[in-house]
């Protein structure tokens, strides 16, 4: 197919005959992502009424970049409604159902009267109310920020604890890190009876 031929049954779709249609299944299949010669190909197929249209637009469909773009093409006399419509008289499929309240039925509309005119109260899950559990979650998490740990301990901190005059968290830090580093054992244990020292005063 040649180039000018092409352009032109972009131009005019009401040339695509069968002819057109072999050269086009073959451009396609050359080039299976062109999408200009895809689309041709499907109007071609639409316009000749071959039988395997169907199969070939469930192909063409995901390859398609605009898909308002393929339905203009194949349904060139049909064009959507635009934005403007009218509600007012259009009935709602949602208002037709009826449902069992404790041995009442409610339509659809009563049924949202009833939720809106509900009081407001907490949201129950299982036993324990939502605030509830909220607030025991709360609770956990604060205990763990605060709680410490043992691979944490630096002599940074320990000597924070010691300048912060917290005698017992010092010591004690003191104390995992003499375990920690036994080469500085000697310097640990003269912080330990200087904190103790200073404890007793």
């Amino acid at each position: 197919m040649q180039k000018e031929q092409f352009y032109n049954l972009l131009d005019n779709t009401n040339l695509l005959n069968q002819e057109t249609l072999t050269e086009l299944k073959e451009l396609t299949e050359k080039y299976p992502y062109f999408q200009s010669a895809r689309l041709l190909y499907l109007k071609n197929l639409q316009n000749t009424g071959a039988s395997d249209f169907e199969s070939e637009l469930k192909k063409a469909a995901p390859l398609v970049a605009d898909r308002k773009q393929l339905y203009r093409i194949l349904n060139p006399g049909k064009r959507k409604k635009s934005g403007n419509t009218n509600f007012e008289n259009q009935t709602s499929a949602s208002s037709g159902y009826i449902i069992e309240d404790s041995g009442k039925s409610l339509s659809g509309n009563s049924l949202i009267d009833k939720f809106l005119s509900a009081q407001p109260g907490p949201m129950k899950i299982g036993k324990i109310s939502r605030e509830k559990h909220l607030e025991d979650s709360e609770n956990e998490i604060i205990a763990k920020s605060v709680a410490e740990n043992d691979e944490l301990v630096t002599e940074t901190l320990a000597t924070i604890y010691f300048e912060q005059k917290k005698y017992d968290k010092a010591l004690e830090a003191f104390q995992k890190l003499s375990l920690k580093y036994p080469e500085k054992n000697v310097y640990f244990a003269t912080r330990i009876e200087e904190i103790e020292k200073l404890k007793n005063i």
